[in-house]
């Protein structure tokens, strides 16, 4: 059994797909999204589709709720949560369900990215889409912080962690630099965001699939 963690997929199901080959995703494994697996991409619809037709034949998948996913369900209720979601790629997701209004995306995916956990603990790994904010009582408690951190330096603390390490999407890195991260013992926290869906700046466009148990990386460019 191995686990596999993927984050910020973005509408990129082609390229989604390849990687799962390239690993050769088995029902014995674990595989963890972290988010995002929405807009700007050209197929969001069908990553979705993915992802269910996976589970639907027993395949082992957690999906944690990325701020794209938040924006999305924020913007069922809110004229001006709409326009922000759709000035950041939503208007792709509309697309791809064959729709320009929000309304004409089925319940049963709206259900389905709602049923989305926040984070995600097994043993000594904590799964988020962002971030962290270790420098209060309940830590899980701020969403914005989950969804939308950045700056981990600020709500960093080690003694919280207590030896537990930290694995995050939401903030692009160039492949060298993941696979840099994961050469040193003393880091806790890991982001494995390659950019998937930036295609004309060097270094990105790569979806990262990590083997946790190995921390072997598979890096899948974009074929879309």
């Amino acid at each position: 059994m191995s686990t596999y963690i993927i984050s910020d997929i973005h509408g990129c199901n082609k390229t989604f797909r390849q990687a799962l080959k390239k690993v050769s995703l088995k029902k014995t494994d674990k595989l963890i999204l972290l988010g995002d697996l929405i807009d700007r991409g050209h197929d969001s619809k069908g990553v979705i589709d993915t992802v269910i037709l996976l589970q639907n034949h027993g395949f082992d998948v957690t999906c944690i709720k990325g701020n794209h996913e938040q924006m999305l369900l924020d913007a069922l209720d809110d004229t001006f949560a709409k326009v922000n979601w759709i000035r950041n790629g939503g208007n792709k997701t509309l697309q791809s369900f064959l729709t320009s209004d929000i309304n004409g995306i089925p319940k049963a995916y709206i259900d389905f990215i709602k049923s989305f956990d926040d984070y995600f603990v097994a043993e000594n790994y904590i799964f988020v889409h962002a971030g962290i904010n270790m420098t209060i009582e309940n830590p899980y408690s701020d969403k914005e912080s989950l969804l939308w951190l950045r700056d981990w330096k600020v709500l960093y603390n080690a003694d919280w962690l207590a030896g537990r390490k930290v694995i995050h999407g939401h903030t692009p890195m160039t492949a060298f630099e993941i696979i840099e991260q994961f050469k040193s013992e003393d880091l806790q926290v890991y982001g494995i965001d390659g950019g998937a869906y930036i295609v004309n700046d060097e270094g990105y466009g790569e979806l990262c699939v990590l083997e946790l148990e190995t921390k072997k990386m598979v890096f899948q460019k974009n074929i879309e």
